[in-house]
């Protein structure tokens, strides 16, 4: 008789999951320098792609600033120039383009960088437990991150009771402090969906090439929510005992 298990995991269990499991068959091999070569490359990317989400973001409300100028830019001049914003051709669609897009790989970036934390935390698991070293500590001592975030919280360390347990004032504290964090990144993202729909409704022309843009708008914004929603939705999985037991057995 199979034995299955039926769960709901969230995208970024499922790829921890995977990750062990491949974790669980090679580790007869003894790949431990390969497991330390791969956790170390994973921060790095993660760090890299850290960066080019800033620069996403820094793309994406520069190109909503230009979309606000030549949505009500009738009289504003470019310095130098002398020219209207409104004589620019096509500024406000490509601007819109442009924004849809940064709030597109905007959210593409942040699901990565949560998956990269995902398998990061499986490989290091495996990598420290001998030393039980935290894999945070492992991950922040190879680029910056914001350990406030860790240590706000009420059991710091994963799969360990807190030896020191915070004052219920303290922990509603700090989960004011990630909370407003949580808020206003997600206020940014909802702002930026909004304000792209709003300025390609009541801003572009009622032409085909108007027509054309405010489509393109709106589906890359249907995606970017996809990709957004796939940080909070869970799936169920069934696990098959047999076929994991028969991976372990594999020569």
């Amino acid at each position: 008789m199979t034995d299955r298990k039926t769960l709901k995991q969230s995208l970024y269990v499922r790829a921890s999951m995977f990750t062990a499991d491949e974790l669980r068959r090679q580790k007869r091999f003894g790949l431990n320098q390969i497991n330390e070569e791969l956790l170390s490359g994973l921060v790095e990317q993660r760090r890299q792609l850290e960066i080019k989400q800033e620069t996403l973001i820094r793309s994406l409300y520069i190109s909503l600033f230009i979309s606000f100028v030549a949505w009500r830019g009738e009289s504003v001049t470019i310095p130098g120039t002398g020219a209207l914003v409104s004589e620019v051709p096509a500024i406000l669609e490509l601007a819109l383009i442009s924004a849809a897009f940064g709030v597109l790989f905007a959210s593409y970036s942040f699901l990565s960088i949560q998956l990269y934390n995902s398998l990061i935390s499986a490989i290091a698991s495996v990598v420290l437990a001998k030393s039980k070293l935290d894999p945070d500590i492992f991950a922040a001592a190879q680029t910056p991150t914001w350990l406030f975030a860790k240590y706000a919280q009420r059991a710091p360390v994963n799969g360990r009771e807190p030896g020191f347990k915070i004052s219920r004032l303290g922990n509603i504290y700090n989960s004011i402090l990630t909370g407003f964090i949580s808020i206003i990144i997600l206020a940014a993202w909802l702002f930026s969906v909004f304000s792209i729909a709003y300025l390609a409704h009541t801003g572009l022309s009622n032409s085909w090439t108007g027509w054309s843009v405010y489509i393109l708008c709106i589906v890359i914004i249907l995606a970017a929510i996809f990709s957004m929603a796939a940080n909070f939705l869970e799936f169920e999985h069934e696990m098959d005992f047999d076929i994991l037991e028969k991976i372990e057995q594999e020569p």
